[in-house]
């Protein structure tokens, strides 16, 4: 397997500030917003949240598998390479050795990990993405439309995840629709920050960094265990959440979880890069007032794939205004669904509340929760130049 690791090669887009694996735009999440993300989609009563996780994974990872394959590679190879993007991806190590009998293992898991730190208790199987990357990666190296289904999960004390390939063939989920959009992003010159702030420093130190699986799939960093997804997963999970939802009537119930889901991401994610050893040595230095925290954090985010966005009001400890250029649920959505009628930035959002709650807040993380309120005032998605956020105290 080694010898093929170089399609999974990182490329970063500096125009776009987007993280580029096997020709896929992949988002750097932590396995806190992925859990709950799941649990928000699989707990909503009344829509079939597992359902809309495996088919947003199948179609996406069908085309991800195959953009990794070559047309000289023999089976046995393609399937190794399938297993190495999930692991490279850091969502943990499948055994494909039995998959001609119709049986994938996984002795580590993304989502075991995720569900264990966030919602420990729980004996239901948790690996639907991996259900639906395995219904994709299938399709891409077999032709064939199969499902699968995880039959034992180390969240209930397997040795190991067990998935198993369901009898017969089953209509195909269709790909991925997309119209692409055109980008043109404003300059970073364009939004005033402290001079003493490189941003460009610290997002080429990120991507420089090795952030992919390890021997056991998993990206264990900043103190919380890390995934790169495709930003079209996301898109579609979190559209169709919120449009089965707004059909019961409840679009606003869906927008709100989805907004806390990643407040609860921002806390965690950033609290661990904060208190991390490449913190101290990239970011602190750089560190002359208070809010120079502020800059920095969203500096680092600008190198996790979720787009550029910048800070063009602060008033240190009660609000914030940051604007975003490109947003991957912003540009997702006019990409997936055209023009919408209210801002669809839920994600960011979310983080913006976060970030500024991590910053000022006190106590432990549960303590700032909920401590700063965020809105979307603009959004790309609806024809505006860019997504706008204010943040207030709540």
């Amino acid at each position: 397997m080694t010898e093929l690791r170089h399609r999974f090669a990182l490329h970063f887009d500096w125009v776009k500030h987007r993280r580029v694996i096997a020709g896929r735009e992949v988002i750097l999440h932590c396995h806190h917003y992925n859990s709950r993300i799941q649990h928000t989609l699989e707990s909503a009563a009344g829509i079939d949240g597992k359902r809309i996780i495996r088919e947003a994974a199948e179609s996406v990872f069908a085309e991800h598998v195959l953009n990794a394959l070559e047309a000289g590679d023999a089976t046995d190879t393609r399937w190794a390479l399938a297993a190495g993007l999930y692991a490279h991806l850091g969502f943990g190590a499948l055994d494909v050795r039995g998959v001609a009998t119709g049986r994938v293992t996984a002795a580590s898991s993304h989502f075991v990990e995720g569900w264990n730190a966030g919602f420990a208790g729980r004996t239901e199987p948790v690996c639907t993405l991996t259900e639906g990357y395995l219904a994709g990666a299938h399709l891409a190296v077999t032709g064939e439309t199969v499902a699968y289904r995880e039959t034992a999960c180390r969240i209930s004390g397997a040795a190991a995840c067990v998935f198993e390939r369901a009898a017969g063939p089953r209509a195909a989920i269709p790909p991925v629709a997309r119209a692409l959009i055109a980008f043109s992003p404003r300059p970073a010159a364009a939004f005033p920050a402290p001079a003493h702030i490189d941003g460009d420093k610290i997002v080429s130190a990120l991507v420089a960094m090795p952030i992919h699986g390890d021997a056991e799939g998993l990206i264990p960093a900043f103190g919380v265990y890390l995934a790169s997804t495709p930003a079209d997963f996301y898109n579609l999970v979190c559209i169709r959440f919120i449009e089965e939802m707004a059909a019961k009537g409840l679009a606003r119930n869906a927008q709100r979880l989805l907004v806390s889901d990643a407040e609860t991401c921002a806390l965690n994610t950033f609290r661990g890069i904060m208190s991390s050893p490449e913190w101290d040595a990239l970011v602190a230095p750089m560190l002359v007032e208070s809010a120079d925290s502020l800059y920095g954090v969203v500096a680092v985010s600008n190198a996790l794939g979720w787009g550029n966005w910048y800070v063009t009001q602060h008033t240190p400890g009660a609000t914030l205004r940051i604007e975003s250029v490109n947003g991957y649920e912003a540009a997702g959505y006019r990409e997936l669904r055209g023009t919408a009628a209210a801002p669809q930035c839920f994600m960011l959002r979310g983080v913006a509340a976060g970030m500024m709650g991590l910053v000022y807040g006190t106590g432990t993380m549960a303590d700032r929760f909920g401590t700063f309120a965020s809105s979307e005032a603009a959004c790309i998605c609806t024809g505006a130049e860019s997504c706008r956020f204010e943040v207030r105290r709540a």
